[in-house]
């Protein structure tokens, strides 16, 4: 299954755009969605505000659209287990009630309010961690599959104390990886997702509608690389799904080339050893990023990418190339001639 996985076309497309990451968001329906032998997709979205959703705007309603459009005649059922303001411990105490002869998928996001508390001295980091590994803990023996979400940054631009709860997010969203790995369950990177473009948010915290689309899709991508992965019932390799991470085994970026660019224009190659997305930064030489372009989601195999800095002085420049999922990255530098 983890060859066929690894094999699968997702095409799920991103405009690439010069600096934001969700200014275009394209859903295209995965191949493997025929072979999916359920009858339902069943979801538990469970935390804080974030899943609660905010004047009007949530991630289930295009979450829900999202499946319900790939997956025919399966019946789509996302619940919202959310309610503003709760720290980690207070979502333990009603889990119980939430998962109660659920089946499916639980995704979780909380956190945002512990590292409030983390900031004021109210809480300790070893609190959330046991918060967390109960409500992953209690989810599995339920049958449940978690989706642990790390979680997005503060407005901290003109607030100095959202600055340290930021600190705190950090801290967090490092030990949600940890136990994401130590109980072999899946991550929404939400944070890397938004990153800090508060073009996406309402308010302070909570996302706006385009930013919850945003969320939508980054969990869409995550259960379904689950699906992929877990639930398919679906042809083996020996009848057209070759394992391509044996001809791709490892991740690469190629210098760019031409380089030195006279225009600005110049191509880089990419071999993905696994299906992932990535995303271009390209940097002067002050740091200031200049361009960042985000691609669809890749198959395994080699792909040709384009840097156009044909709109920037001549000088040298950075590019970092990494992806969505965090396992690769890679910097060169960029020459623009006159």
């Amino acid at each position: 299954m983890r060859s066929l996985f690894k094999s699968l076309l997702f095409l799920f497309f991103i405009g690439c755009t010069s600096l934001s990451y969700a200014q275009t968001i394209r859903i295209s329906c995965p191949e493997f969605t025929q072979f999916y032998s359920k009858d339902s997709i069943n979801i538990v979205t469970f935390g804080a505000s974030t899943v609660q959703g905010v004047n009007g705007m949530n991630f289930q309603e295009p979450l829900t659209k999202n499946f319900k459009n790939c997956y025919k005649n399966k019946v789509v059922n996302i619940e919202n287990f959310g309610i503003g303001g709760e720290t980690t411990g207070q979502c333990l105490r009603r889990l119980e009630d939430a998962i109660d002869n659920k089946t499916g998928f639980i995704v979780i996001i909380a956190g945002a309010n512990d590292a409030i508390q983390l900031e004021t001295g109210k809480l300790t980091i070893k609190e959330t961690e046991a918060n967390m590994r109960k409500i992953i803990v209690s989810s599995l023996n339920q049958q449940l599959t978690p989706i642990i979400c790390t979680i997005q940054n503060f407005d901290d631009r003109t607030d100095e104390r959202l600055k340290r709860v930021n600190r705190q997010i950090a801290r967090i969203n490092y030990l949600y990886k940890k136990l994401a790995n130590e109980y072999h369950i899946a991550l929404s990177d939400l944070n890397w997702v938004i990153k800090r473009d508060f073009s996406l948010y309402q308010d302070f915290v909570h996302p706006n509608a385009k930013g919850y689309r945003l969320i939508a899709f980054a969990l869409y991508e995550t259960i379904n690389k689950v699906i992929a992965e877990k639930f398919l019932k679906a042809p083996t390799s020996s009848i057209g799904y070759p394992d391509l991470s044996l001809e791709f085994p490892s991740f690469s970026v190629s210098q760019n080339y031409p380089n030195p660019t006279k225009n600005g224009y110049s191509s880089i190659d990419i071999i993905m050893p696994q299906i992932d997305q990535l995303s271009i930064e390209v940097y002067n030489i002050h740091g200031k990023l200049v361009s960042t372009i985000n691609t669809e989601e890749l198959k395994i195999g080699k792909h040709v990418l384009k840097i156009d800095l044909s709109q920037q002085p001549a000088g040298i420049y950075i590019y970092r190339v990494k992806s969505l999922s965090g396992r690769y990255t890679d910097t060169k530098k960029l020459i623009r001639s006159y």
